[in-house]
Protein backbone atom coordinates (compact mmCIF):
# COMPACT_ATOMS: atom_id res chain seq x y z
CA UNK A 1 0.00 0.00 0.00
CA UNK A 2 1.13 3.35 -0.69
CA UNK A 3 0.75 6.44 1.02
CA UNK A 4 1.14 9.99 -0.57
CA UNK A 5 2.38 12.98 0.64
CA UNK A 6 -1.01 13.72 1.79
CA UNK A 7 -0.88 11.28 4.51
CA UNK A 8 -3.66 9.60 2.37
CA UNK A 9 -3.67 5.90 0.67
CA UNK A 10 -2.57 6.62 -2.90
CA UNK A 11 -4.00 4.75 -5.80
CA UNK A 12 -6.06 1.50 -5.86
CA UNK A 13 -6.81 1.04 -2.15
CA UNK A 14 -7.63 4.50 -2.32
CA UNK A 15 -10.26 3.82 -4.98
CA UNK A 16 -11.54 0.66 -3.04
CA UNK A 17 -12.29 2.88 -0.31
CA UNK A 18 -14.04 4.82 -2.55
CA UNK A 19 -16.31 1.99 -4.60
CA UNK A 20 -19.21 1.34 -2.06
CA UNK A 21 -22.56 0.53 -3.50
CA UNK A 22 -25.89 -0.68 -1.43
CA UNK A 23 -28.08 -3.16 -3.53
CA UNK A 24 -31.54 -4.21 -2.32
CA UNK A 25 -33.27 -6.91 -3.77
CA UNK A 26 -36.70 -6.76 -4.13
CA UNK A 27 -39.25 -8.50 -2.18
CA UNK A 28 -38.71 -12.17 -0.65
CA UNK A 29 -37.77 -15.89 -1.94
CA UNK A 30 -39.05 -19.60 -1.72
CA UNK A 31 -39.32 -20.85 2.15
CA UNK A 32 -36.97 -23.47 2.15
CA UNK A 33 -39.46 -25.76 4.68
CA UNK A 34 -42.37 -24.95 2.82
CA UNK A 35 -41.07 -24.58 -0.77
CA UNK A 36 -43.84 -21.50 -1.03
CA UNK A 37 -43.01 -18.16 -2.50
CA UNK A 38 -43.17 -15.65 0.69
CA UNK A 39 -44.31 -12.59 -0.99
CA UNK A 40 -47.98 -12.10 -2.24
CA UNK A 41 -48.60 -11.32 -5.80
CA UNK A 42 -45.29 -10.36 -7.41
CA UNK A 43 -45.19 -13.12 -9.83
CA UNK A 44 -46.29 -13.90 -13.43
CA UNK A 45 -48.92 -15.76 -14.29
CA UNK A 46 -48.40 -19.73 -14.66
CA UNK A 47 -47.40 -19.88 -18.29
CA UNK A 48 -48.26 -22.84 -20.92
CA UNK A 49 -45.73 -24.51 -20.42
CA UNK A 50 -46.22 -24.37 -16.90
CA UNK A 51 -43.55 -22.18 -15.55
CA UNK A 52 -43.61 -19.23 -13.10
CA UNK A 53 -41.69 -16.64 -12.18
CA UNK A 54 -41.27 -15.27 -8.70
CA UNK A 55 -40.33 -11.47 -8.78
CA UNK A 56 -38.36 -11.90 -5.65
CA UNK A 57 -36.11 -14.90 -6.12
CA UNK A 58 -34.88 -13.34 -9.63
CA UNK A 59 -33.91 -9.93 -8.32
CA UNK A 60 -32.10 -12.03 -5.34
CA UNK A 61 -30.15 -13.55 -8.54
CA UNK A 62 -29.74 -10.78 -10.33
CA UNK A 63 -28.14 -8.94 -7.51
CA UNK A 64 -26.01 -11.42 -6.45
CA UNK A 65 -24.32 -11.66 -9.90
CA UNK A 66 -24.13 -7.80 -10.18
CA UNK A 67 -22.31 -8.32 -7.02
CA UNK A 68 -20.13 -11.08 -8.17
CA UNK A 69 -18.80 -8.59 -11.57
CA UNK A 70 -18.42 -5.35 -8.91
CA UNK A 71 -16.57 -7.58 -6.22
CA UNK A 72 -14.06 -8.79 -9.05
CA UNK A 73 -13.82 -4.92 -9.62
CA UNK A 74 -12.51 -4.30 -6.62
CA UNK A 75 -16.17 -3.09 -5.50
CA UNK A 76 -17.79 -2.72 -1.66
CA UNK A 77 -21.28 -4.55 -2.14
CA UNK A 78 -23.50 -4.02 0.72
CA UNK A 79 -27.07 -5.28 0.98
CA UNK A 80 -30.58 -3.82 2.33
CA UNK A 81 -31.29 -7.41 3.18
CA UNK A 82 -29.24 -10.99 2.10
CA UNK A 83 -29.98 -11.72 -0.93
CA UNK A 84 -28.85 -15.16 -0.57
CA UNK A 85 -31.98 -15.26 2.19
CA UNK A 86 -35.21 -15.81 1.50
CA UNK A 87 -37.22 -13.70 3.88
CA UNK A 88 -39.58 -10.47 3.00
CA UNK A 89 -37.97 -8.14 4.74
CA UNK A 90 -40.16 -4.93 5.54
CA UNK A 91 -39.54 -1.52 3.55
CA UNK A 92 -39.33 0.16 7.01
CA UNK A 93 -36.20 -2.27 8.03
CA UNK A 94 -34.71 -2.01 4.50
CA UNK A 95 -34.79 1.77 4.69
CA UNK A 96 -33.35 1.75 8.19
CA UNK A 97 -30.52 -0.67 7.04
CA UNK A 98 -29.94 1.15 4.04
CA UNK A 99 -29.57 4.51 6.42
CA UNK A 100 -27.43 2.37 8.65
CA UNK A 101 -25.04 1.29 5.97
CA UNK A 102 -24.34 4.59 4.65
CA UNK A 103 -23.65 6.04 7.56
CA UNK A 104 -20.75 4.22 7.56
CA UNK A 105 -19.78 4.22 4.21
CA UNK A 106 -20.47 8.43 3.18
CA UNK A 107 -19.34 7.41 -0.59
CA UNK A 108 -21.94 4.92 -0.98
CA UNK A 109 -25.28 4.89 -3.35
CA UNK A 110 -28.22 2.56 -3.68
CA UNK A 111 -29.77 0.20 -6.39
CA UNK A 112 -33.05 -1.14 -5.70
CA UNK A 113 -34.10 -4.43 -8.41
CA UNK A 114 -37.35 -5.47 -9.51
CA UNK A 115 -39.16 -6.44 -12.25
CA UNK A 116 -42.26 -4.83 -13.56
CA UNK A 117 -45.68 -5.56 -13.24
CA UNK A 118 -49.21 -4.92 -14.50
CA UNK A 119 -52.88 -6.75 -15.13
CA UNK A 120 -52.58 -6.20 -19.22
CA UNK A 121 -49.79 -8.09 -20.44
CA UNK A 122 -49.51 -6.11 -23.20
CA UNK A 123 -47.07 -3.81 -20.70
CA UNK A 124 -43.99 -4.39 -21.83
CA UNK A 125 -40.19 -2.51 -21.27
CA UNK A 126 -38.22 -1.14 -18.51
CA UNK A 127 -37.51 2.14 -16.71
CA UNK A 128 -36.44 3.68 -13.14
CA UNK A 129 -37.44 5.66 -10.74
CA UNK A 130 -35.99 8.37 -8.31
CA UNK A 131 -38.10 10.38 -6.00
CA UNK A 132 -39.35 14.16 -7.20
CA UNK A 133 -36.95 16.12 -6.32
CA UNK A 134 -33.98 13.92 -6.10
CA UNK A 135 -30.79 14.91 -5.89
CA UNK A 136 -28.69 15.33 -9.48
CA UNK A 137 -26.76 11.98 -8.03
CA UNK A 138 -29.57 10.20 -7.77
CA UNK A 139 -31.09 11.51 -12.07
CA UNK A 140 -27.19 10.88 -12.97
CA UNK A 141 -27.35 7.35 -11.73
CA UNK A 142 -30.98 7.19 -13.11
CA UNK A 143 -29.53 8.30 -16.49
CA UNK A 144 -26.61 6.05 -16.30
CA UNK A 145 -28.53 2.99 -15.42
CA UNK A 146 -31.27 3.69 -18.57
CA UNK A 147 -28.12 3.69 -20.94
CA UNK A 148 -26.22 0.70 -19.71
CA UNK A 149 -29.64 -1.27 -19.48
CA UNK A 150 -30.51 -0.12 -22.84
CA UNK A 151 -27.06 -1.87 -24.81
CA UNK A 152 -27.94 -4.96 -22.88
CA UNK A 153 -31.51 -5.07 -24.34
CA UNK A 154 -31.78 -2.61 -27.49
CA UNK A 155 -34.97 -3.95 -28.71
CA UNK A 156 -36.91 -4.00 -25.40
CA UNK A 157 -39.15 -0.38 -25.01
CA UNK A 158 -37.41 2.21 -23.22
CA UNK A 159 -39.74 3.81 -20.79
CA UNK A 160 -37.56 6.11 -19.15
CA UNK A 161 -36.74 7.69 -15.69
CA UNK A 162 -39.98 8.57 -13.72
CA UNK A 163 -40.30 10.04 -10.78
CA UNK A 164 -42.68 8.06 -7.61
CA UNK A 165 -42.83 8.09 -3.78
CA UNK A 166 -40.96 4.54 -3.15
CA UNK A 167 -40.09 3.63 -0.16
CA UNK A 168 -36.71 2.10 -1.58
CA UNK A 169 -35.43 5.43 -2.99
CA UNK A 170 -36.57 7.63 0.67
CA UNK A 171 -32.82 6.69 1.85
CA UNK A 172 -30.06 9.19 2.66
CA UNK A 173 -27.69 7.80 -0.24
CA UNK A 174 -28.36 8.53 -3.69
CA UNK A 175 -30.48 5.88 -4.77
CA UNK A 176 -32.88 4.27 -7.93
CA UNK A 177 -35.23 1.45 -7.74
CA UNK A 178 -35.04 0.05 -11.68
CA UNK A 179 -38.03 -2.17 -12.70
CA UNK A 180 -35.57 -4.30 -15.52
CA UNK A 181 -38.69 -5.79 -17.70
CA UNK A 182 -42.40 -6.37 -16.87
CA UNK A 183 -42.38 -10.44 -15.68
CA UNK A 184 -46.23 -9.93 -16.59
CA UNK A 185 -45.46 -10.11 -20.26
CA UNK A 186 -44.80 -13.35 -21.43
CA UNK A 187 -42.24 -12.55 -23.95
CA UNK A 188 -39.86 -10.23 -21.33
CA UNK A 189 -40.43 -12.80 -18.45
CA UNK A 190 -38.90 -15.89 -20.01
CA UNK A 191 -36.27 -13.35 -20.87
CA UNK A 192 -36.17 -13.37 -16.84
CA UNK A 193 -36.19 -17.05 -16.80
CA UNK A 194 -32.99 -17.48 -18.61
CA UNK A 195 -29.47 -16.94 -16.52
CA UNK A 196 -28.93 -15.11 -19.98
CA UNK A 197 -31.20 -12.45 -19.45
CA UNK A 198 -30.48 -12.24 -15.39
CA UNK A 199 -26.99 -12.11 -16.32
CA UNK A 200 -27.19 -9.03 -18.83
CA UNK A 201 -29.49 -7.33 -15.76
CA UNK A 202 -26.59 -7.50 -13.57
CA UNK A 203 -23.78 -6.50 -16.42
CA UNK A 204 -26.23 -3.36 -16.54
CA UNK A 205 -26.29 -2.75 -13.13
CA UNK A 206 -22.35 -3.42 -12.50
CA UNK A 207 -21.54 -0.87 -15.61
CA UNK A 208 -24.28 1.49 -14.08
CA UNK A 209 -21.99 1.60 -10.67
CA UNK A 210 -18.66 1.86 -12.40
CA UNK A 211 -19.44 4.94 -15.10
CA UNK A 212 -21.41 6.62 -12.75
CA UNK A 213 -18.27 6.29 -9.99
CA UNK A 214 -16.12 7.59 -13.23
CA UNK A 215 -18.64 10.92 -13.72
CA UNK A 216 -18.49 11.99 -10.45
Amino acid sequence: MKINNAGKIAGSAADKLKKVVILDAGHGGINPKTGEYVTPGKRSLVWADGSQYFEGVGNRDIVLRASQYLTNAGWKVLYTTSPRGWMDTSLLDRVRHSNELYANNPTAFQISVHSNGFSKESANGYEVFTLRGASQKSKKLADTWIEEHRKEFPKLRNRGHKVANFAMNRVNCPSILVETMFHTNEKECKILMTDEGKDKCAKAISRTCVKFYDKQ
